[in-house]
């Protein structure tokens, strides 16, 4: 399973940044990072996976594709956030993570409104 591989990956990246808080504290967050970085590109695969099945259910809806590319930019900024909120917490700024978060909900806040209406729209079309 995917999950076992990722958790190895985690695993090996806090026992090297453990190691490395000893030797040369500064490149700790560099290690935290590359193990990061490394866990993303292996996600990329099944990422790939789960976009085409979205294009799957969009093709089979028959709402506008817009709609669709709407919500999945949606889902990408809230993982990317979160992943960078806690890169800036690993770096001991929690401070500004919770910023990085603060921008993240607004932007999906004004990403969301187009949607919302495209919603209400289907509903009223609906109703008639």
């Amino acid at each position: 399973m995917e999950i076992f591989k990722l958790i190895g990956i985690g695993i090996a990246g806090a026992v090297a940044a453990t190691v490395i808080k000893n030797v040369k504290p500064e490149f700790t967050v560099l290690v935290i990072l590359s193990a990061g970085l490394i866990m993303l590109i292996y996600l990329l695969n099944s990422l790939g996976e789960v976009v085409t099945a979205f294009t799957g259910l969009v093709d089979k809806s028959g709402l506008d594709n817009r709609l669709f590319a709407g919500i999945l930019k949606i889902i990408g900024i809230g993982y990317l956030t979160e992943y960078s909120a806690g890169i800036c917490e690993d770096a001991d700024a929690k401070s500004l993570g919770m910023k990085i978060q603060l921008g993240g909900k607004i932007t999906i806040f004004l990403m969301s409104l187009p949607i919302l209406t495209a919603l209400i729209e289907v509903v009223e079309k609906l109703a008639l």
